[in-house]
């Protein structure tokens, strides 16, 4: 690990922006050699960190279909949500129960992932849920359309094939797969 001092110091802090849902700063800093600058930071929800989970039903995994505003379409994901608690194991259940419709029999911690360290000032916290039988009856209509529980080798098909790109998606089965959680089809 790299233990010199980082060569950015925060000179003051300006809050640019705020909704429910982010906080946006315009940091003026100085750099290593004393140049100043501007940084953009941008807090997600109230600085709780956010959840991702990889719900499981035996061999199948959830997926949620989502409208993604900022990518202007439908997208299929794993349940995530902004942190509703300090607390990543309520907010976790919180969230398969919006998403899926139900608590898991188990919640086992996966990683902690930072989305985009060079602009957001998050970390999003990985589970893997683990389910008796699939469910799908999301509390939150207005976020959820569609609940599809999909067999492991479908999954991995989407993630090879490029067509399932939500990254905490690709981040939870990857954390799984190294934690020796989840073994993909023919390994």
């Amino acid at each position: 690990m790299d233990r010199r001092p980082h060569s950015i110091r925060k000179v003051a802090e300006r809050e640019v922006y705020r909704n429910r849902f982010v906080t946006v700063f315009d940091d003026e800093v100085a750099l290593g050699d004393g140049t100043p600058g501007h940084h953009v930071r941008i807090v997600s929800g109230d600085g709780k960190p956010g959840v991702a989970v990889l719900a499981m039903a035996g061999d199948e995994v959830a997926l949620v279909r989502t409208y993604r505003y900022p990518l202007g379409r439908w997208d299929w994901g794993i349940p995530r949500g902004f942190g509703q608690s300090s607390d990543p194991v309520v907010s976790a259940r919180a969230e398969l129960v919006e998403e899926v419709g139900a608590e898991p029999d188990e919640l086992v911690p996966l990683a902690k992932v930072t989305p985009d360290s060079g602009l957001l000032a998050s970390t999003v916290e990985l589970f893997l849920a683990r389910y008796a039988a699939p469910v799908a009856a999301p509390t939150d209509t207005q976020e959820i359309a569609e609940v599809r529980w999909v067999g492991l080798a479908e999954f991995f098909s989407l993630i090879a094939s490029g067509s399932l790109t939500d990254g905490y998606t690709v981040s939870a089965v990857g954390a799984a797969v190294a934690r020796g959680l989840v073994v993909p089809p023919g390994r």
